[in-house]
């Protein structure tokens, strides 16, 4: 039913979330590529999130402030988080698991804020 409103979608993102990607890449860039080729990434990134504060965003101007934020704040922890993550991953390299995909839909009444 269109009831002549624009829908709006709130729009939100954890600022660290690519603070963390890059500083795997470049950690993982450090190691041999023997063993890089059984870390996945994406479970090094994940460990490294669950040992952070989030630091989340909802326009271009609060996303600046939380990168100037976690870069001045947090930068050594991130790179602790994430050399812990790789060494986390590293015990099992061998470790089967079954990827994580999410396919997210945000109905229109689930977004309606009720006063």
């Amino acid at each position: 039913m269109d009831t002549g409103q624009t829908e709006r979608i709130l729009k939100y993102r954890n600022v660290l979330e690519s603070l963390v990607a890059q500083e795997t890449s470049r950690q993982l860039m450090n190691l041999p590529p023997k063993l890089v080729k059984y870390i996945n990434p994406a479970q090094v990134i994940a460990y490294a999130l669950n040992r952070l504060p989030p630091l989340y965003a909802t326009s271009f101007e609060g996303w600046q402030r939380q990168q100037k934020r976690a870069t001045e704040e947090l930068g050594n922890q991130i790179t602790t988080a994430v050399r812990q993550g790789l060494a986390a991953v590293q015990r099992d390299p061998l470790k089967r698991v079954t990827p994580l995909i999410v396919v997210e839909e945000i109905k229109p009444q689930e977004m309606q804020i009720k006063c």
